[in-house]
C-alpha cells in the first residue's frame, strides 16, 4: 500500500503542475501570465489578460487536473483517507509547479474539482453561493473567501460528517490561504510593473 500512495502523490502532484493557464496565455497571446495583469498563473488571470472564454477554458482544466487526483486515489485502490494526500499534492503541484519553478496559481479551481471527487453538492452549494455574493457585490475576493469558508461548515453541519474530516479540510482550504500570503508581495510587485 505503501508504494500506492506515494505513487498516487506523485502522479497528483506532477498532474498538478501543468501549467494550463501558463500554456493556454502563451498559445492564444504569446504571453508569460506570470509578468502580466496579476502575475497570477490561474484562470482568472488569464480571464482578465487573454479573454473571459480563455479564462473560463484554463479554469475548467485546473478543476479536471483535482478530479482527476481524485479518481487516481481511486484507480489505485486507496482509502478516503489517503486520497487526501492525493488532493493535497494536485493542489501543492498547482500552486507550486516543478514545470514552472514554482511559479504557480492559487489552487482554487483545482481544489474545488478535487472537491468535487469527494462530495459533488458541497461544491455545487459553494459555487451557487459564490455567484449570489459576487453578482450582488461584485467582490471576487470576498465571494471566493465566504464560499471557501463556508465549505468546513457545510461540511460537518449539512453533510454530518466526522471532525477528522472536518479538520482535514480546514487545513486543506488553509493551505490555499497559506500560498496567498506567500503570493502576495509578489503579484502587487507585477501588478505596479504592469499597471493592472
Amino acid at each position: 500500500m505503501a508504494f500506492q500512495i506515494i505513487l498516487g502523490c506523485v502522479l497528483s502532484y506532477l498532474l498538478g503542475s501543468i501549467p494550463f493557464s501558463y500554456i493556454v496565455a502563451k498559445i492564444v497571446k504569446d504571453v508569460d501570465i506570470r509578468v502580466v495583469g496579476e502575475g497570477n498563473v490561474g484562470g482568472r488571470n488569464v480571464w482578465h489578460i487573454v479573454g473571459k472564454k480563455y479564462g473560463v477554458i484554463a479554469g475548467i482544466l485546473d478543476s479536471i487536473k483535482g478530479l482527476s487526483a481524485y479518481f487516481i486515489g481511486l484507480f489505485l485502490g486507496l482509502s478516503p483517507w489517503w486520497i487526501w494526500l492525493c488532493g493535497i499534492s494536485v493542489v501543492l503541484g498547482h500552486c507550486f509547479p516543478i514545470f514552472l519553478k514554482g511559479r504557480g496559481g492559487k489552487g482554487l479551481a483545482t481544489a474545488l474539482g478535487f472537491l468535487t471527487g469527494i462530495e459533488p453538492f458541497l461544491v455545487l452549494i459553494a459555487i451557487t453561493l459564490y455567484s449570489l455574493i459576487y453578482l450582488i457585490w461584485r467582490n471576487f475576493h470576498l465571494a471566493a473567501s465566504i464560499a471557501m469558508g463556508s465549505i468546513p461548515i457545510l461540511w460537518l453541519v449539512l453533510f454530518k460528517k466526522s471532525w477528522v474530516e472536518f479538520l482535514i479540510l480546514t487545513s486543506f482550504l488553509i493551505l490555499l490561504g497559506i500560498k496567498r500570503l506567500i503570493d502576495e508581495p509578489y503579484m502587487m510587485r507585477i501588478k505596479k510593473v504592469s499597471g493592472w
